[in-house]
């Protein structure tokens, strides 16, 4: 059964019609914003005011008399007290302000004891003259306590400073080395917001989405009203779909209203300067950012929550499940508060710990643009794994509310054999794409520079190879063990006509030209996102290849995706999408995906990469299709990069061709005609070939 969107939109509002009515959703996302922030602004407004930082007129030092108050402010006046430049470098370029007070009614200590004064200062008299003073603090106040260390270090600074004029008098060949400060790195953000709405953005989010997830799966099940439910005629992927917008969007609502709720009282009670720092705030653009990050923690947890509940059999037991998640989900939170630790690396696929980070690097201002489109992507295929999880386990243990389902079943391999994968396997395959590769890939980057150069150009690519068969290759190749699919129907491993393949050889004789074109033209349009030193690096990488063999490059960089991307792209893909999409949306849907992963290259983001990619896609899709086999489209695939690859290696050999490539990156208008012949012809060929009815979609 085809889907129909609006049958799944009656189905959402239905499952969010319920989940609404009930009396404890309305508590999480009404009242508990109401009621808890004005609780911890409250709370946080006076932490801060005790936090250890100056008040409005710098920190009140309280003294007895007048004579006492002249002499220490007289102190506190001579430029001599003031820190040398490179301590006050070091500290931010700030000098703290101290307002001596007479406490003419009370004792000094008195006034501190009742938070009239920062400290409390004694001046001892001697020979009519001051001999020591003695600077009392209130212990446990921060404010205090910085107020009487910053206090003391000026007053030895002062007597420093007389000191070494006393020494340079008598030995006026004295000199000292000098201190200078300097620094490297960034400076962390003043915005405290960055580091605390992103744990806010998980509590919330949780909170939401914890109770309908719960009350929609195991609730239903409990109730006896699942069976009923499973009795429609609808497939149960589409009532768990439902069930899946229904609490994405409550846990929407309730990360939206805690955060208007957090918003409006930091506002009101003038808290906003002291945490975003003066002159920071959140305008349209934050504000826009933020409610975006929110849509993606939403979805991200709903998928996760679901996939746990679906196989719980009672709400308490679904309560048992869901508390070590809640837990584990603080921690990513928590390291988004510790400095140092960027969106790079692994961390920027790591689950859940990615998009912390992104809303941490959004809020300061500070977004890397991989990272951040690495993070966003496999977030989302992260969410498309759990929702397969859940689609999995709400099939398997949906009717029989006594059924020992549980996870383990997810690895436990059908009895009997099946055509082709199903839309949640293929959905848990992408999920894992991503992220297994780009570890892979990157590791074995690491393992390369470590060798300093040990390893030559073509063992490099051999191992970028190894790297694309252990992704693209394994993993839906385990995919299809695990779901005991049959291989030839789940690869689309069919004969077909012979006109397909030579429709797929005159085809790429024209489509490897026009990819290239399209590369230079994104390049000359500033679509390209390397910089100049990524650029010099891959200038030289080329000129590597051109000193090995031709039959390596082939074999590597020709052959082995050919084979395995088409396995994985026009094989397991389009036979799981084509149980459940049209026809030109399979087409689209794997070209699209297909486009997307030739983006993430190593540790770099090749967006000019993503439309001569997806083009070849819709082609590769569409001779897939026509054919009802994936081998015409490994030969269109091998033809076309294998025939890049030549024209990148022997450029400098073709200008008897009239291909002048050193003056000019495009392709001559001859070499364009001829190409794009080539395609309208190889086109043609393919269209007029006979289908095999048994094998076209």
């Amino acid at each position: 059964m085809k889907l129909s969107w609006s049958r799944l939109a009656r189905l959402s509002r239905k499952e969010l019609r319920e989940t609404l009515r009930d009396r404890r959703t309305i508590l999480t996302l009404v009242m508990m914003p109401l009621l808890v922030y004005p609780l911890l602004s409250m709370a946080l407004n006076r932490f801060l005011i005790s936090s250890g930082g100056p008040g409005e007129t710098g920190f009140v030092v309280g003294v007895a008399t007048a004579d006492e108050s002249d002499w220490l402010q007289s102190l506190l006046n001579d430029p001599r007290s003031a820190p040398p430049q490179s301590v006050q470098d070091a500290s931010g370029g700030n000098l703290a302000e101290f307002k001596v007070v007479v406490t003419d009614a009370i004792e000094p200590n008195e006034a501190l004891l009742d938070n009239q004064l920062d400290v409390a200062a004694k001046v001892e008299i001697a020979n009519n003259e001051p001999s020591a003073i003695t600077i009392t603090a209130f212990a446990g106040d921060q404010a205090s306590q910085s107020a009487r260390r910053i206090l003391i270090e000026r007053l030895h600074w002062l007597k420093l400073e007389d000191t070494v004029g006393i020494l340079k008098r008598v030995v006026p060949s004295f000199t000292s080395f000098e201190i200078n400060t300097t620094e490297i790195g960034e400076r962390p953000s003043g915005n405290v917001l960055a580091s605390i709405i992103p744990l806010v953005l998980v509590l919330m989010t949780i909170t939401g989405a914890v109770y309908p997830a719960i009350d929609l799966t195991a609730g239903e099940r409990e109730r006896g009203t699942m069976e009923a439910l499973m009795a429609s005629p609808v497939p149960r992927w589409w009532l768990l779909l439902a069930k899946y917008v229904a609490v994405v969007s409550v846990a929407l609502l309730t990360a939206v209203a805690n955060l208007g709720a957090m918003f409006t009282t930091l506002s009101l009670t003038g808290l906003m300067p002291m945490l975003a720092g003066e002159g920071a705030g959140l305008g349209l653009k934050e504000m826009s950012l933020i409610f975006l990050l929110l849509v993606l923690f939403s979805a991200f947890f709903a998928a996760v929550l679901l996939s746990l509940t679906s196989f719980a059999r009672s709400f308490k037991e679904a309560q048992a499940y869901l508390i070590p998640v809640m837990l584990l989900s603080l921690a990513p939170a928590m390291l988004s508060l510790m400095p140092g630790i960027g969106l790079d690396g692994a961390l920027a696929v790591a689950p859940l710990l990615n998009i912390v980070l992104l809303a941490r690097e959004i809020l300061a201002d500070n977004v890397h643009v991989f990272g951040a489109t690495l993070a966003i992507a496999s977030t989302v295929l992260y969410a498309v794994a759990a929702l397969a999880i859940a689609a999995k386990l709400f099939g398997n243990d949906a009717v029989n509310r006594t059924s020992d389902a549980s996870i383990g079943s997810l690895f436990k391999r059908p009895a009997q054999s099946t055509l082709r994968p199903t839309i949640g396997e293929a959905g848990m395959v992408i999920a894992l794409l991503l992220p297994v590769s780009f570890v892979v890939s990157n590791a074995l980057m690491q393992w390369v520079r470590s060798q300093e150069g040990a390893v030559d150009v073509a063992f490099q690519l051999t191992l970028n190879a190894f790297a694309l068969i252990a992704a693209f290759g394994l993993i839906p190749w385990f995919a299809t063990f695990l779901g005991r699919h049959r291989y030839r129907s789940t690869y689309r491993l069919e004969r077909t006509s012979l006109g397909f393949y030579l429709g797929a050889a005159v085809m790429s004789l024209g489509a490897w030209a026009f990819a290239h074109e399209a590369l230079v033209l994104a390049d000359q349009w500033g679509w390209a996102l390397l910089s100049e030193d990524q650029i010099e690096r891959t200038r030289g990488v080329l000129d590597k290849w051109k000193t090995i063999s031709p039959l390596v490059l082939l074999a590597t960089m020709a052959l082995t995706p050919a084979v395995v991307e088409e396995l994985c792209f026009r094989g397991y893909l389009f036979s799981a999408f084509s149980s459940v999409l049209r026809p030109w949306q399979t087409i689209m849907t794997t070209a699209v995906l297909f486009g997307l992963f030739h983006v993430f290259v190593g540790s770099a983001l090749l967006i000019e990469r993503f439309l001569p990619t997806t083009l070849l896609g819709i082609l590769l899709g569409w001779l897939a299709y026509r054919s009802g086999s994936v081998l015409p489209g490994m030969l269109l695939h091998f033809l076309h990069n294998g025939l890049l690859e030549m024209v990148a290696r022997y450029h400098e050999k073709l200008s008897f061709l009239g291909a002048d490539m050193e003056s000019s990156r495009h392709l001559p208008p001859m070499w364009l005609a001829v190409t794009g012949t080539c395609m309208v012809l190889g086109i043609a060929i393919v269209w007029w070939t006979r289908p095999q009815d048994r094998y076209a979609r």
